[in-house]
């Protein structure tokens, strides 16, 4: 390829093409001088004070629209017009209205709540009124927050400070994030979790989890389904280039509308633009949505093929009471919103569902209400602990095929007994993996001091000391101590042919936002001084994980790093962010940063959503690849095909030693070194070596060797003393040497070293 600086301008303002659209850039944020940092704050809690001073009044100024305005009206327009959204071939969507979420349908549906019904309003909303909603909605969750600033403001840094950091964290996430897994992944994990108990809730209720699942997907497709008829029956109707026709369109199109043109024409001025004609339509075509969202128990019984008793059970189980949030407090709708257990709304014969994907949302709490009043609530415990070690299990084998898995394993130390939930052996790397069931529960939501402090001591805290405690053993057993080698012996492990410790927790309930909170866990006197902490993710993430990243190296070795990145970083994301900035840089942002430590990757596990989103929604789009040069691939591929001993240990050191952006540097140099041994005399080594040393110790020396064919006899001596020079020059304990045959260059290496310190290497322990 023509290397013109056309060519390569062209390059750089392709970034973010769809072939490059997870690539990584850094931008620091501006910092505050220190002598401005106490007027920035003052401004701010001013800022804050004042829109908290307003938060009373536009409460009132939207209970006042709901009490004069038909509430069902109000709510389905909004829920309605703030869920629709396009998407493109690329799996790109476009929201209707920017800006508005799933959680502000569902704090506008609480404040209907809380409305008696001879409070309901009956006028028909107009177009302004839905707007002013869609104006005070977002502008009071917003003051909500702003008035929670303003509550820990004043508090000093310490444990208390960190505790409240901590709450605020689980607080964010309770009120405004929602979708624990992908649509899909969540019917699939529903489905295995609770099917096994419908019929003991058969029994207590006269309805499955099975029925609730089966009636809130067919909620979700009807739904939906209706409201993209309606786009595409006003579509046609828009067409009109006139006011007339507009009207006459309408009139014969719109199903349930009946008028005479020149009674719709005389309610207008003479001179009404084309445009008004439009906004009054969509405002009286906006009438029909609670409708639209509303189904029946017939209906319902009808497309599921249940028996119409069912139906309507299912339904009520699913749907609040008018008025039944009219005890509960305005602040409290933020983080204890009726709407979240209960999505729907019955209204007589009727029961309304503006928002069914809520169902999906919350399904875990919603399944956790029913078997409490069926009174199967311990029973239901139970199974989600029994499923996720199992599903985490089938995970492990999927995504690591060739691999030892054992779950439930008992070993003693001393005279203790302990168990691991899942242990998993691969070549010379030990998986150890915690899975914790445990519910997080309403007030642990809320943030609550002491259910949440429980509740991170049992989901996060607790397992990441159990694999700890085993794995510091297997670490010691290396070294010759005879309590870590008697452990290893039990495990029927070889302690010598550990290189390392991969650690990480699973649970159903989503706490990766505070899982990577290891400075405020430690303030807070919740996480243990010098304990390392293990990652903490959901079982639907580590499926996608698994699905995403089909290699097992890169299996073991974005777990490998994903420990050192919270460790190194304060970070804000989750742990699809990760995986998206794992796609991007291999997790290889270089040396040790001292210039900052909070990083931003929220928006990463872009390329992830939309793919799939895209399956969701039926479009098949290629799968989310990591970014990895074609000399690194092949020689990842050959390692994972021909498996040598110590393949895995050699492909995480491999992928380590430089960021996907650098791999290409390491080509160019492997080329060079090809030319060289092509002009080099016989037995002159000089210029066909080159290696990486890591700017971590704690990462291997990678080096690259290339040879004539008729050189090959003395190729094995000639690698040994690379490898042993660079250990000796270095401070790192390992070597990881190829060697590249210039008369057979197709292959992308013929031969491997791995070399390891005797008196210096120990197993690392990677969480």
């Amino acid at each position: 390829m023509p290397k013109s600086r056309n060519r390569r301008k062209r390059t750089r303002a392709s970034a973010n093409a769809l072939s490059n659209e997870h690539k990584l850039v850094f931008h620091k944020l501006p910092t505050i001088k220190p002598e401005h940092q106490e007027a920035v704050r003052e401004a701010i809690l001013k800022s804050a004070r004042t829109d908290a001073h307003r938060f009373p009044d536009l409460v009132e100024e939207l209970q006042g629209i709901l009490r004069i305005k038909s509430p069902e009206a109000i709510l389905a327009s909004f829920g309605f017009y703030a869920t629709r959204a396009t998407m493109n071939d690329r799996g790109e969507t476009k929201s209707f209205n920017e800006g508005m979420e799933q959680h502000h349908i569902e704090l506008l549906q609480g404040f209907v709540l809380q409305l008696p019904i001879e409070e309901w309003g009956c006028e028909p909303p107009s177009g302004h009124d839905v707007q002013s909603v869609f104006e005070l909605i977002p502008k009071l969750a917003d003051i909500h927050t702003k008035r929670r600033l303003l509550e820990r403001a004043d508090q000093p840094d310490g444990p208390t400070r960190a505790l409240i950091e901590l709450q605020e964290k689980i607080r964010t996430h309770t009120q405004a994030v929602r979708n624990w897994g992908y649509f899909e992944a969540t019917k699939s994990i529903c489905r295995e979790i609770y099917q096994p108990l419908d019929e003991q809730l058969q029994k207590k209720l006269g309805f499955t989890f099975t029925d609730v699942l089966e009636v809130s997907e067919v909620l979700v497709n009807i739904i939906e389904q209706r409201g993209s008829d309606y786009i595409d029956l006003l579509r046609g109707i828009l067409r009109a280039r006139d006011a007339r026709t507009l009207i006459e369109k309408y009139l014969a199109d719109m199903p349930d509308v009946e008028g005479d043109v020149d009674d719709f024409m005389r309610g207008m001025p003479n001179d009404a633009p084309r445009e008004a004609v439009v906004g009054l339509i969509i405002s009286h075509a906006d009438l029909r949505h609670p409708d639209r969202m509303s189904v029946t128990p017939e209906f319902v019984a009808k497309v599921t093929n249940k028996s119409c008793d069912v139906a309507k059970a299912v339904l009520k189980a699913l749907s609040s009471e008018i008025g039944c949030a009219k005890e509960i407090p305005v602040e409290h709708l933020f983080l204890a919103n009726p709407a979240w257990v209960r999505p729907g709304i019955c209204l007589g014969e009727q029961f309304l569902f503006v928002a069914p994907q809520s169902i999906f949302s919350h399904i875990n709490e919603i399944m956790w209400q029913i078997a409490n009043q069926a009174g199967i609530s311990p029973t239901l415990s139970k199974r989600r602990a029994e499923y996720l070690e199992k599903k985490a299990e089938e995970v492990l084998q999927s995504a690591l095929p060739t691999a030892r898995i054992d779950r439930n394993v008992k070993w003693k130390a001393g005279e203790q007994q302990f168990e691991t939930d899942i242990l998993t052996v691969i070549d010379k790397t030990v998986l150890l993996v915690e899975a914790k069931g445990h519910r997080l529960s309403p007030p642990g939501l809320r943030g609550e001091p002491a259910r949440l402090k429980r509740h991170l001591e049992e989901i996060v805290i607790e397992p990441s000391i159990q694999s700890e405690r085993l794995a510091k053993l297997l670490v010691e057993a290396r070294s010759g101590d005879e309590i870590g080698l008697e452990v290893a012996e039990q495990l029927g492990l070889q302690a010598s042919e550990i290189d390392q410790i991969i650690r990480f927790s699973i649970t159903l309930d989503d706490l990766s936002m505070l899982s990577v909170a290891e400075e405020e866990l430690e303030l807070a006197g919740i996480l243990p001084p010098e304990h390392n902490l293990a990652p903490a993710l959901h079982i639907a993430d580590l499926c996608s994980i698994s699905e995403i990243l089909e290699h097992e190296i890169m299996f073991l070795h974005y777990f490998a790093e994903r420990f050192h990145l919270q460790k190194q970083f304060d970070i804000l994301g989750d742990e699809l962010d990760f995986l998206g900035l794992y796609l991007s840089t291999g997790l290889n942002l270089g040396e040790e940063r001292e210039d900052f430590r909070n990083i931003i990757v929220t928006g990463m596990s872009d390329i992830i959503d939309r793919y799939y989103n895209a399956l969701d929604a039926g479009l098949k789009l290629e799968k989310p690849k990591p970014k990895l040069h074609r000399v690194y691939k092949a020689m990842i591929d050959q390692l994972v095909q021909s498996k040598p001993d110590g393949w895995t240990t050699i492909g995480i050191h491999l992928l380590s030693s430089v960021s996907p952006d650098e791999q290409k540097k390491v080509e160019r140099g492997i080329n060079r070194l090809r030319k060289s041994a092509r002009r080099r005399k016989q037995n002159s080594q000089s210029k066909c070596y080159m290696q990486i040393t890591p700017p971590l110790d704690r990462r291997a020396i990678v080096g690259f060797f290339v040879h004539r064919d008729e050189e090959k006899h003395l190729r094995r001596a000639q690698i040994e003393q690379f490898a042993a020079d660079a250990l000796e020059d270095g401070n790192a304990t390992s070597c990881v040497i190829f060697a590249r045959n210039i008369d057979h260059w197709e292959k992308p290496y013929e031969a491997v070293l791995l070399v390891q310190k005797a008196d210096a290497f120990r197993a690392e322990m990677r969480s």
